[in-house]
């Protein structure tokens, strides 16, 4: 199937964290990942404890992805601005969540295109 997004997604399942406005951590694994966003699967602790806008994380809430040094191969861990684009609820206790990044500096967006350079190699491996 030919991809017909802007900034095509691919699969890319790694542990992270989430970290809120008011410094609240939440693990979280991602699903998907382009230059754009990423995708993860969020428990129900860390929609509620993420929420801004609402009783659980909404469309437009802010959080911060972190990757670990160990996944995105840098001196120490990846600090990602996102705003959220969607929630879908998936089961009782685990969500999808999706969202963009925002404001990238030179170096994040750097490390990140050699991630999605990565992960578009391995679908096809």
């Amino acid at each position: 199937m030919h991809e017909r997004r802007l900034y095509p997604r691919f699969p890319w399942v790694r542990e992270v964290q989430l970290r809120g406005a008011r410094g609240e951590r939440f693990a979280a694994r991602s699903f998907d990942l382009s230059v754009a966003g990423i995708g993860l699967e969020v428990s129900r602790d860390g929609v509620v404890g993420l929420a801004q806008s609402g009783g659980i994380l909404c469309p437009g809430d802010r959080v911060e992805v972190v990757l670990p040094s160990a996944v995105a191969a840098t001196q120490g861990d990846l600090d990602l601005r996102c705003r959220v684009k969607e929630v879908r609820r998936v089961s009782l206790g685990r969500y999808l969540v999706g969202t963009w990044f925002e404001g990238l500096d030179d170096a994040n967006q750097t490390v990140l295109e050699e991630l999605v350079d990565d992960a578009r190699r391995r679908r096809w491996e």
